[in-house]
């Protein structure tokens, strides 16, 4: 993984130095100064790994890993816009051609490609920020067609992607938890990466978990991020602190005679590390016909689902930037960020994340959320209640 990261890193870094350092004219060692600089830059993952320790979660000082994100979200800001300027560029230069026109190209004078460089650093350090502060709330209504009456108006508070490690630590996980808590919800789900590091370093720093408080309980399914730091002790862990975690399983809410279903299944990087893996089958095997809420860390996958009517996922971060965001659609089978009609009788909402990992602190034009989702009955369901 180390290998790929370097390599893709290293790939950013050439094309910046091909698209923005290279056309100017100027002295070379100018030219050559800025190389380094993207060079240096670019290598964030290879100094987390034999520096730090660790490539997803280096024993680094605070301060240090905030240093290495802003600076390597220079290169992420900027290498999206230098894209879209050479695709630009031959666009115009191809219908100045074919019209015989002479539109101009504003950014041929350097004093205008600087702005480019100019909006990447502003957007590096307010991105890095913002992917470091506590995210606000956001409120989502979700009609559910074979929700009963009963639960009209049922709350969900949902949290994704909270990678609590170095970087997000206790202190921004309790008022995470104290904001979640505030909104009284019904139940609330934690739909995977909720930690960065191995249980047996990071116990204290996320016993805050435990804080979280619903009517009808908290409930978690693991995310990749669990995987690769010994998902078994974290599982243990959280159901030690109130979280009922949902692997393969379900749980059915009750109002009256009414029934909703919440389900989990377990990541499916789970199957790298040997185990079973996610298994909608096992998850529903003697769950009631009724209203069923899945929980999946991520949302690859969610078009074949049967049964299921509204599936809670993360794992995309929202993309972290606009000019992204199409990149990370394609890796998670055209899912981002926000509410999915995915087939006749599944919706999916895939949330933009409340924290970020130690590798990919940037939230420009894509803040993160804490979810606050309002199932609603279908208006024919309520017609016949009456």
């Amino acid at each position: 993984m180390i290998n790929i990261l370097m390599i893709i890193s290293l790939v950013l870094a050439g094309y910046a130095i091909l698209s923005f350092v290279l056309p100017y004219k100027t002295k070379w060692y100018v030219k050559v100064g800025w190389s380094l600089f993207f060079l240096a830059i670019s290598q964030k993952f290879t100094y987390y790994y034999y520096v730090g320790g660790h490539m997803f979660n280096p024993q680094l000082p605070e301060t240090t890993l905030i240093i290495w994100e802003t600076l390597f979200n220079i290169i992420l800001v900027l290498v999206p816009l230098l894209v879209v300027k050479d695709v630009l560029f031959w666009v115009v230069k191809f219908v100045n051609k074919a019209t015989h026109s002479n539109i101009p190209w504003p950014l041929t004078e350097a004093k205008n490609r600087w702005l480019l460089m100019i909006f990447s650093v502003a957007a590096a350090i307010s991105g890095t920020h913002y992917a470091l502060t506590v995210p606000t709330v956001n409120h989502v209504q979700i009609t559910v067609d074979r929700l009963p009456a009963e639960f009209d108006g049922y709350r969900i508070v949902q949290m994704a992607d909270l990678h609590v490690g170095q970087l997000l630590k206790r202190p921004w996980l309790e008022a995470v938890i104290d904001t979640a808590n505030e909104l009284d919800a019904d139940a609330v789900v934690l739909v995977g990466d909720m930690i960065e590091g191995p249980e047996s370093e990071l116990a204290s720093e996320v016993k805050a978990y435990g804080l979280l408080k619903s009517k009808d309980g908290v409930f978690g399914v693991t995310g990749n991020h669990e995987w690769h730091h010994g998902a078994a002790p974290w599982v243990k862990f959280f159901e030690e602190n109130g979280v009922q975690m949902l692997e393969n399983k379900h749980h059915v809410i009750t109002r009256g005679d009414a029934q909703l279903v919440i389900a989990g299944t377990t990541d499916r990087s789970a199957v790298r590390y040997g185990a079973h893996g996610p298994d909608l089958k096992m998850a529903l095997d003697g769950a009631p016909d009724a209203a069923t809420v899945l929980l999946a860390h991520q949302p690859t996958g969610a078009r074949q689902l049967q049964g299921v009517d509204l599936q809670l996922s993360g794992h995309t971060h929202g993309g972290l930037y606009a000019l992204m965001q199409p990149l990370v659609a394609y890796f998670n089978d055209g899912f981002v960020s926000g509410l999915y009609q995915v087939n006749a009788t599944t919706q999916l909402y895939v949330s933009r994340g409340t924290g970020l990992w130690t590798g990919m602190a940037l939230r420009v034009m894509c803040p993160s959320e804490i979810t606050e989702i309002t199932l609603k009955a279908s208006p024919f369901t309520m017609m016949k209640e009456q």
